[in-house]
């Protein structure tokens, strides 16, 4: 069985999930975003996502991490970031998660956007806004069935977040 591995970083949680190519939730996973430590957190999402494969009994195919702040050009890492997850910007998660492929790097907001339009509120919508309300704020735009992310990737974000 082919499956993705979805990590959302955030300021209060850390959010794990499994789903299969065809969207079914096959294991979840939540805990407390402990410091603003990289390490930690990096140590945290590794071990859980172990744990998570062996519970699958195989490697997921493909691993992606939403984080709030907006992602750099190459979607790697999050470029900019100001507040609370100190050492998140220029994190690339392809290499401190050591995979053997590139682990994407989406804005939270956008990430939670693709999913609606996929299996989730937007299913079959060429437009909608999603507004995202946590321990942030964000937002995101589908525009003619596409993430309209703008001319350097802030659509839908305030001017704090874009600093």
């Amino acid at each position: 069985m082919r499956y993705a591995i979805g990590v959302d970083l955030g300021g209060t949680n850390i959010k794990i999930g499994a789903v299969s190519e065809e969207g079914q939730m096959l294991e979840r996973s939540t805990c407390e975003t402990q410091t603003d430590s990289p390490s930690s957190w990096v140590e945290t999402i590794k071990h859980r996502i172990k744990e998570i494969e062996k519970d699958l009994a195989e490697s997921a195919r493909w691993i992606g991490l939403a984080a709030p702040g907006l992602a750099a050009s190459d979607n790697l890492s999050i470029a900019s970031m100001p507040g609370k997850l100190q050492g998140l910007e220029g994190l690339n998660w392809t290499d401190s998660l050591h995979t053997s492929h590139p682990v994407p790097v989406l804005n939270d907001a956008h990430a939670a956007l693709l999913g609606e339009a996929w299996k989730g509120a937007a299913l079959g919508c060429q437009y909608a806004v999603l507004l995202t309300l946590g321990t942030g704020v964000g937002g995101a735009f589908l525009f003619e069935g596409r993430l309209f992310k703008g001319h350097i990737g802030r659509a839908g974000h305030h001017a704090a977040s874009a600093r």
